[in-house]
């Protein structure tokens, strides 16, 4: 059973997810902030991958994804980054951005390097 239906199945309660910008307020805050997380009670995360041009969402993830692309942020370095992801976390984790960055990066190679890191879904709302 995948991480996301155990969590489901299992707890009763209402479950917390957290959403928050990878490469943000630094380029290698990401698996910290992730860590921190996890102990802090969330039940699963929300990684958001910057886009240059996030007009479907507000001013403070607009500024966050704007500041991580300024530190240097691409799904390149946040695949390399999630290679330790589960070596410091076992709650769920969900990808989630805009799909311009995942035809750039190539959609098999996405999804393959997502799995590989141990990502459990994606969250692509513009994706037709």
């Amino acid at each position: 059973m995948n991480r996301l239906n155990e969590l489901f199945n299992k707890k009763k309660e209402p479950i917390l997810s957290i959403y928050f910008t990878a490469g943000y307020p630094h380029l290698e805050s990401t698996l910290d902030i992730a860590e921190a997380l996890e102990k802090a009670g969330a039940d699963f995360i929300e990684i958001g991958f910057p886009y240059s041009d996030p007009l479907a969402d507000g001013p403070v993830i607009q500024n966050s994804s704007q500041v991580a692309l300024e530190n240097g942020m691409n799904l390149k370095i946040l695949f390399e980054q999630l290679k330790d992801l589960r070596k410091r976390t076992s709650i769920p984790v969900l990808l989630m951005g805009y799909v311009n960055p995942v035809l750039q990066y190539g959609v098999e190679n996405f999804c393959n390097m997502a799995s590989r890191v141990g990502v459990d879904g994606l969250i692509i709302p513009d994706l037709p």
